[in-house]
């Protein structure tokens, strides 16, 4: 978005101020704001952006009321990628109780919390990840780690999956290739770049954008405080070092999730 390279499916004006994740303490109540008290711990995301400074305004709609159980700094992580991952588990990839699943990508901050939710489906979770991710994700309830690093994927893969969920940018080859890891009647969910399968394989795929829904944030926002998803926050920076992170970004050095601190 800050290169411009998303113009055409969220056009911005100039200036803007990036960021969609926030969490942070109700400051003031606007007129006719309801549900929501001044002190009160909030997060949500917000589709306008805005979310990277010291102050935000926000509608209530976007709103979710976070315990006091969940570090305020920390749950800032969860919106946008966690609503991703919950639809992509839930809603579009049908994991459920005795489910296969692979999900490619499983070191980013979407990956982390798809992994988390496959398996509370009970599903039997198969990740790739890097060697520097491989134990996070472990950690996070992955029953096995395929290390993409060291070779494709399928000649690690000991059958054919029920979902697969790519959570990574790829080449149209590589693409193409995730393609025989699915069981025929089977599903491909992308949030990068779309997996078009041919029409005699008889995999369902589809690419998707996540929404915003507080219902589903809420939900998530419990499983956090029952202690069934837990966020992982690779770094905590301030608000001056967002132009250094973003950098870092660019060049793959980032791994799980990096809150910003006004």
């Amino acid at each position: 978005m800050r290169a411009g390279l998303l113009q055409t499916f969220f056009p911005v004006d100039l200036p803007y101020t990036l960021g969609w994740d926030v969490a942070g303490t109700v400051a003031e109540i606007g007129t006719g704001a309801d549900g929501f008290a001044v002190g009160d711990r909030v997060i949500g995301r917000l589709d306008g952006g805005g979310a990277a400074a010291e102050y935000v305004r926000a509608s209530v709609a976007v709103l979710v009321a976070v315990p006091d159980s969940v570090p305020l700094a920390n749950a800032a992580a969860l919106p946008v990628a966690g609503l991703t991952a919950w639809q992509a588990v839930f809603e579009h990839g049908n994991t459920a109780a005795g489910k296969r699943v692979l999900i490619n990508g499983a070191g980013g901050g979407v990956g982390g919390f798809a992994t988390q939710l496959a398996k509370y489906a009970g599903a039997e979770v198969i990740a790739t990840a890097s060697a520097r991710s491989a134990e996070t994700v472990l950690r996070q309830g992955a029953d096995r780690v395929i290390d993409y690093t060291t070779g494709p994927v399928g000649a690690a893969l000991d059958g054919p999956v029920d979902t697969l969920l790519n959570l990574v940018p790829l080449s149209p080859p590589d693409a193409a290739a995730l393609v025989p890891l699915v069981r025929p009647g089977g599903r491909i969910v992308s949030i990068a770049t779309p997996v078009e399968p041919p029409a005699d394989a008889g995999v369902t795929a589809m690419h998707m954008v996540a929404r915003n829904d507080v219902a589903q944030l809420a939900a998530l926002v419990e499983l956090v405080d029952a202690g069934a998803v837990t966020i992982d926050i690779s770094q905590s920076r301030p608000l001056a070092d967002l132009a250094d992170i973003h950098r870092s970004s660019d060049a793959g050095r980032t791994r799980g999730k990096v809150v910003i601190i006004p």
